[in-house]
């Protein structure tokens, strides 16, 4: 029996939470549907290294300039039309514009906008994002308080679902070392990007080594316009020899930076589900994050979480005096980090939950299990 077709589109394959859940599904994905991911970017090859040869295949690049976009335009409209998915689903504000033409030139094909964040980045991602709400047949998001702006955005007629942004099971035991104090080892793991604060965690080491702690932080992840800045704030700072650029890490290597690392930070002033910091948790480091987003809706205040302010310099100096409480004292520190890995040790998949979701949606049912 023919199994349905599923078009997945999104801007790059690099490293970030979008991606990486993705990813995770894949092989499930290719199983279950027909499966074709187009790519309006670049891939990094290591972020699918892990992949099979058939998994590979399902990726189709269409990489160009944004100034190019309107031409490059209906090479990919008519990649779609070709393919005649029986459900598209659109991540970020590049796949909402062709999820728009799809639709109008495909009504029956069922059309799902995948909303991640809960503010936009510029007037275009506002435009078409909105547009894509009013004509998808359902949104799905990646967190409630992404799924609460929509409702309060948009007043969508349609259904408004979160998708679980877990990409692994937790794992057996806690993975996260036991805090000794001889080196207090910090973490942060995203985008490069002016809105992460990065400043922000590198004053965090400076404040702590100022205090008599020997802390560093370890940076993973891609350089999104801000790489510059952070060295030479790090330069100015003095403080080249506590922290360090790690590059880009695929899952295994991320999983494996959570076991060397005792704490995660993220100073963002705004995110959606925030994947990283959930998965920290469910790890078992403890998070000195910003209540943001997601975050206050699965991490509570000095119980699994630190929280930071960072709405005036003030608050944030007391912040860094909440978190210090926590960095002196190692039973508070095994605490946080073992009620915040209790609380996700029964958290679903996103491979799971995102096909649950498409299976509601979809008009028949037909997958390679029912052949």
């Amino acid at each position: 029996m023919k199994r349905n077709k599923l078009l997945y589109i999104l801007h790059d394959i690099q490293i970030g939470g979008v991606e990486v859940a993705l990813l995770s599904a894949v092989p499930e994905l290719s199983k279950r549907f027909d499966l074709k991911i187009m790519v309006l970017g670049s891939i990094d090859a290591n972020m699918t290294s892990h992949l099979t040869p058939a998994e590979k295949a399902c990726f189709h690049t269409f990489d160009s300039p944004l100034g190019l976009y309107p031409i490059t335009i209906f090479k990919m409209i008519g990649f779609i039309r070709r393919f005649a998915p029986d459900m598209l689903i659109c991540s970020l504000w590049r796949a909402s514009l062709l999820g728009i033409i799809t639709k109008s030139l495909r009504p029956e094909t069922r059309f799902v906008s995948f909303v991640h964040n809960t503010a936009f980045f510029h007037r275009l991602d506002r435009i078409f994002t909105q547009t894509a709400i009013r004509k998808a047949d359902a949104v799905f998001t990646d967190s409630r308080a992404t799924a609460d702006f929509v409702k309060a955005s948009f007043k969508p007629a349609i259904p408004v679902n979160v998708i679980s942004f877990f990409i692994t099971e937790s794992p057996e035991i806690k993975t996260a070392p036991a805090l000794d104090h001889r080196t207090i080892r910090f973490m942060f793991l995203g985008r490069i990007n002016p809105v992460k604060n990065l400043p922000l965690a590198i004053d965090t080491i400076q404040y702590l080594s100022d205090r008599g702690y020997d802390a560093t932080l370890d940076i993973y992840g891609r350089d999104d316009g801000m790489l510059a800045t952070v060295n030479d704030y790090i330069r100015a700072r003095q403080l080249e020899d506590r922290i360090q650029f790690r590059g880009e890490v695929n899952s295994s290597q991320k999983l494996e930076a959570f076991k060397n690392h005792h704490f995660l930070i993220q100073l963002s002033a705004n995110e959606g589900m925030a994947m990283s910091v959930a998965e920290a948790i469910q790890n078992g480091l403890v998070c000195f994050v910003t209540a943001v987003g997601e975050i206050p809706n699965y991490a509570t205040d000095m119980q699994t979480a630190v929280f930071a302010d960072i709405s005036t310099p003030e608050a944030f100096r007391l912040s860094l005096q909440k978190l210090e409480t926590v960095v002196a004292d190692a039973d508070l520190y095994d605490r946080i980090s073992s009620d915040g890995y209790a609380g996700f040790r029964q958290v679903g998949t996103y491979s799971e939950s995102l096909i649950e979701n498409i299976d509601e949606i979809l008009p028949d049912k037909v997958h390679a299990g029912d052949r």
